[in-house]
């Protein structure tokens, strides 16, 4: 009986393959990770994915690259900055400050961290206070204080502060004339990490002077005497003195100066300054419109000095503040932008840009991350897995089946559980997973001709 069941079936459909018009598979790959697949701009995974423990961290709430590729990791478990190379290996030496993160005696639990142009690490521990480390400072390591230099002024020579005569038009320091403190307990006091804005009262009460533009800024004792929680953190701009943080607690972004305190002269032979931060103003505040902020989650700043930030409240999941000549306006629009949807988001988490100003956001309710144009068009989703699902269709004609194949590319939102933060460096996405402590990466292929200059 299943003997002549199986010819019968067998006749069966070779005669029905006469009748059916298919269309072709898309060949396999075998060696290819599941990953991001489209015609023009794909992403596929990068194996092997990194875990936690090879990372040397318990858990990854915030991560950024630096210009030189360096991946840090703030692990507020571990109380810790963890410093990966893009081969996975962890860094150690200079590095080593950063693994057992203790500012005056305190243990410090890193809740965000960034990294400037100058090489300069920032991190905040969801408390009041701003902390950095100077990380370039470290590795060249310091030869002293500068406490003066000689300098020509209309012909004559005066010996100045370089507070002074750094930043005077008329003063024309003489080479080599440089005065140098070299007490070891200050120098070691320079190349720790340090706080360098503590929100006080007192220190907004009186203006403080900027040596270098001679503003008078930090006069806001109103928001001083409030409780504050920064929870993300970012540089403006490769060419500005400034660092933008977000407290989450007031909902509002404020906008930090750079004000340099003393000069060093590094064993290269470089002088670079030491810097405090001093508060200058508010770039967004708390709101439900476009621009403004509800419950924060995390900071971004892109090379032209931008700001995109990621929120849990009403009513958007991700604002973009554009920079243009010193001040901020929102760059989208509901109802002009998908990435402005009202029902576009679930929980976004993160936000960074890629080198071709893409913006990736990442969604920890969706488990994926979702890709935007440079103008917020929603091109894809990022960290999920697609696969080719072909559905059927039979019509039937005098008695003749006919069936028709039709492959849909289909998303699976299970790569990822509970992600936390992305990182984005040449061309790789970097996406931290606190679900399956592990660290994902997502590599485009170069199928589309990248514009020379994606931000103009």
């Amino acid at each position: 009986m299943k003997k002549t069941l199986h010819i019968f079936l067998f006749f069966f459909i070779i005669t029905l393959l006469g009748c059916i018009d298919t269309m072709d598979l898309p060949t396999a790959v075998t060696d290819t990770p599941k990953g991001i697949s489209s015609d023009k701009d794909a992403y596929i995974e990068l194996t092997p994915r990194w875990s936690f423990e090879e990372l040397g961290v318990s858990d990854i709430r915030d991560m950024v690259v630096a210009k030189d590729g360096r991946l840090y990791l703030a692990d507020p478990k571990s109380n810790k900055i963890s410093v990966i190379r893009t081969s996975g290996s962890i860094e150690e030496g200079v590095y080593d400050t950063l693994r057992s993160l203790i500012v005056h005696n305190h243990q410090i639990s890193p809740f965000s961290v960034t990294v400037d142009s100058r090489f300069i690490v920032y991190f905040t521990d969801k408390s009041d206070t701003v902390y950095a480390w100077f990380q370039y400072m470290n590795m060249v390591e310091i030869e002293g204080i500068v406490t003066s230099f000689n300098y020509l002024v209309n012909n004559e020579m005066v010996t100045a502060n370089p507070l002074v005569g750094e930043f005077n038009e008329a003063y024309r320091r003489i080479p080599g004339s440089e005065i140098l403190d070299t007490n070891p307990s200050r120098l070691d006091s320079l190349l720790k990490p340090l706080p360098i804005y503590i929100s006080r009262a007192k220190e907004n009460s009186v203006a403080t002077i900027d040596p270098v533009t001679g503003e008078a800024l930090g006069n806001n004792p109103v928001y001083a005497k409030l409780a504050k929680s920064f929870n993300a953190i970012a540089p403006e701009g490769s060419d500005m003195r400034t660092i933008a943080v977000m407290d989450s607690l007031n909902n509002r972004l404020i906008k930090f100066r750079l004000l340099p305190t003393v000069l060093v002269k590094l064993k290269n032979g470089r002088f670079i300054w030491h810097y405090k931060g001093v508060y200058e103003n508010f770039i967004a505040e708390q709101g439900t419109g476009a621009g403004t902020v509800s419950k924060p989650v995390s900071l971004y700043s892109d090379p032209s000095g931008n700001l995109l930030y990621t929120q849990l409240g009403d009513y958007f999941g991700i604002h973009k503040l554009q920079y243009r000549n010193g001040n901020y306006s929102s760059a989208f629009s509901l109802g002009l932008n998908d990435i402005m949807d009202l029902d576009r988001f679930e929980a976004a988490m993160d936000v960074v840009v890629g080198d071709d100003a893409s913006i990736f956001v990442l969604d920890s309710a969706l488990h994926a991350v979702l890709k935007f144009s440079a103008n917020g068009d929603f091109q894809k989703f990022v960290a999920v897995r697609e696969e080719w699902i072909q559905i059927s269709d039979t019509t039937w004609i005098d008695g003749q089946a006919t069936v028709k194949d039709t492959l849909i590319q289909t998303a699976f939102h299970d790569l990822l559980d509970s992600p936390q933060c992305l990182a984005f460096y040449n061309d790789v996405l970097y996406v931290a997973d606190r679900g399956h402590k592990k660290v994902l990466r997502f590599t485009r292929t170069k199928a589309a001709i990248e514009d020379p200059n994606p931000y103009d």
